[in-house]
């Protein structure tokens, strides 16, 4: 007796619903995903909805916070984005706080969770302190605290004076 076996990776359908859009594979609500580092957590992502599809996940109402290597921690707000290939796509009414005062607002924010990297080639708004800067587009460290940005426009207000 002669046995053949076929292997075949199976094959996936992509779903569209009757308007087109995409059917998720999973939809998850009120999800949390958390990295974790040398016992502690680094990094916690949260979101309203999660609709995950066979190559990326799409992100609803996302609140991604994390800590820098001083041990201040750091939140990043948007309506919606992407995940792909461990990096995140914050697209529309993105915000990144500090708790000591750094601030970044923009449109397409990329943050690669791997090195820890927020980019942007967008206008964007950053301030700090007694500083704000207007610029194109950045590249900031996250656990560094340091940024480097395109065709920058800066204020800095002395303290004390107006």
């Amino acid at each position: 007796m002669m046995l053949f076996l076929i292997i075949k990776e199976p094959y996936t359908i992509n779903i569209v619903d009757q308007n087109g859009n995409l059917v998720p594979d999973i939809e998850l609500f009120n999800a949390q995903n958390y990295q974790i580092k040398e016992g502690s957590i680094e990094s916690i992502v949260h979101a309203d909805r999660v609709a995950r599809y066979k190559d990326f996940d799409k992100l609803y109402v996302i609140n991604a916070g994390h800590k820098t290597k001083e041990g201040l921690h750091g939140t990043l707000i948007s309506d919606e984005g992407t995940l792909r290939d461990n990096v995140m796509h914050f697209q529309t009414n993105s915000h990144y706080a500090r708790e000591d005062g750094v601030a970044l607002d923009g449109e397409d924010i990329f943050y690669d969770l791997k090195k820890e990297i927020l980019s942007s080639e967008k206008p964007f708004d950053f301030r700090q302190k007694q500083s704000r800067s207007h610029g194109l587009s950045f590249v900031y460290q996250m656990k560094e605290g340091t940024i480097s940005a395109t065709n920058i426009h800066s204020f800095i207000q002395q303290l004390g004076k107006k």
